[in-house]
């Protein structure tokens, strides 16, 4: 008995000790990189334990003291904080260190494993199946869609025009729902006019319980999460959004079938034949399945549809009002936007838009991009390293969570001199050509980078031309009371508050 007592307690002893060693070369790994220090168990934690705002600023503030690249700790999880552009290229120019960081897994109940959270082949699937959807001919065939809803912005917001001020997220965020919903799902949900869609209240509840668990470390725990009221609101905002989801897919795929049984090969080949135009985003993947000979289940379909209305919906909405507040500082931008309208598209508001339409407006496309600078809609980007790999002279061990600070990089005098000035030439062709691309990554980059960006960029020009057409604008409040947050987007606690006038 005593022999395997003593046995068993060697074993034991032998175990620990191997792990523990493990650990420590684990840590030791990470001492050629800087970083604030860290305490046993907690890491950095605790210093990071203050309000959102404070997390935001405080992380900007190690860029400035440890460098670019800098480790950090959250418990027992080491993170390298990045905003060194050649350090960032290759972690996204990368075809093997593509799964997103392990808080993407928060997203999981509600987008299941689309093209945002999932990796490895099934991604690659998706990817490959997806972007045929974001072909330059179908997203010219969403231009009408965008462009009437842009005008019912420019409508309900005339309400504000004798205020001394307003928020302009809450309008920003139904605009874009109302374009998102239109163009992904084929759906008139209206919200500018009518907000209290039950689908629209229960996204708006789920995007904030989403944002409040990035932030909140003790929330990433779904066995202590399970525990707050929280997760009870949150899978009944899910199963509002699924069911949702679930009867417009089910609606489309019986229409999508009526249309294909009553379209005879006869019709196709008729010279007066026609495919449906104005297709959603559901639609395509539908028609994509069909043609193709691709098989996508009902769960498969759910999981896109479901992640581009969650990722387009928030990140449209706050790039329109980021660009609405930095025009709101410089009138003169306003004024060099409506000149080039003038110039190019002087009939913009009664004309048939296209894509090469929007691509004349230069200064417009420069200026948003100017503002994707300094306010990126998305301000981190994750990625969790799987297999080993050396950056300089550090080497990255499996385990180790990659955190690109997009803020603290658009920010980086090395690659943007003078970076809080707003200019728009920075965007100009002989000014960028040569810099690292990798340096402005307002949709991420490489294989991983963001699938509908010229659809976004449609939406934000179109938006943004027919709200100038129509108002000026003027900001409040300068940025250092705007309270800058980074939760699922860049956000901003404090409001973004304007005024707007009539043009005449």
């Amino acid at each position: 008995m005593f022999m395997c007592t003593l046995i068993l307690t060697c074993v034991a002893v032998t175990l620990i000790a191997v792990v523990v060693s493990k650990r420590l070369k684990f840590i030791r790994a990470f001492r050629t990189l800087p970083g604030p220090p860290a305490l046993p168990l907690f890491g950095n934690a605790l210093q990071l334990n203050g309000s959102p705002s404070d997390f935001f600023r405080l992380l900007l503030k190690w860029h400035e003291q440890f460098g670019n690249t800098y480790q950090l700790w959250i418990g027992l999880r080491p993170f390298v904080a990045m905003a060194d552009s050649e350090h960032i290229q290759q972690i996204l120019n990368s075809s093997i260190h593509i799964d997103k960081n392990l808080e993407y897994n928060l997203l999981i109940p509600f987008i299941g494993t689309g093209l945002v959270t999932s990796s490895g082949t099934k991604w690659h699937t998706r990817r490959k199946l997806l972007t045929p959807t974001f072909h330059f001919s179908i997203l010219e065939e969403f231009l009408p869609s965008i462009e009437k809803q842009s005008k019912i912005f420019v409508k309900v917001l005339r309400k504000e025009l004798s205020t001394t001020g307003f928020d302009i997220k809450p309008y920003a965020k139904l605009v874009a729902l109302d374009i998102i919903g239109n163009t992904a799902m084929g759906c008139e949900f209206n919200t500018q006019e009518n907000s209290q869609l039950e689908y629209v209240k229960a996204l708006d509840e789920l995007t904030a319980i989403m944002q409040k668990r990035f932030i909140t470390p003790w929330l990433k725990s779904e066995f202590l999460f399970n525990f707050t009221t929280l997760s009870k609101r949150q899978n009944a905002c899910i199963n509002v959004i699924h069911t949702f989801t679930k009867k417009v897919i089910k609606e489309k795929k019986e229409n999508f079938k009526m249309y294909k049984n009553q379209t005879s090969d006869a019709n196709k080949n008729d010279i007066h034949y026609k495919k449906k135009s104005n297709k959603a985003l559901l639609e395509c993947l539908l028609d994509v399945v069909s043609d193709d000979g691709k098989i996508l289940s009902d769960e498969d379909i759910q999981e896109e549809v479901d992640t581009f209305m969650f990722a387009g919906v928030d990140t449209s909405s706050s790039t329109i009002s980021w660009i609405l507040y930095t025009l709101g500082k410089y009138p003169e931008a306003q004024d060099r936007i409506l000149e080039e309208l003038d110039e190019k598209l002087p009939n913009f508001g009664n004309q048939t838009l296209s894509t090469i339409d929007l691509a004349s407006l230069d200064y417009l496309e420069r200026t948003i991009k100017e503002v994707q600078r300094l306010y990126p809609s998305v301000p981190y980007i994750g990625r969790q390293i799987y297999e080993q790999l050396t950056i300089d002279e550090h080497t990255i061990l499996p385990g180790t969570s990659i955190f690109i600070n997009v803020f603290a990089l658009h920010r980086n005098a090395k690659y943007f001199p003078n970076p809080e000035k707003f200019d728009p030439d920075r965007f100009l062709k002989v000014n960028r050509n040569e810099q690292n691309p990798y340096s402005f990554i307002p949709f991420s980059a490489g294989p991983r980078n963001c699938i509908g960006q010229k659809f976004a960029m449609n939406v934000l020009k179109i938006t943004i031309a027919t709200f100038l057409k129509s108002y000026k604008v003027r900001s409040l409040d300068p940025e250092d009371k705007l309270g800058l947050v980074s939760e699922i987007v860049l956000n901003a606690l404090n409001g973004i508050k304007l005024t707007i006038e009539e043009r005449v």
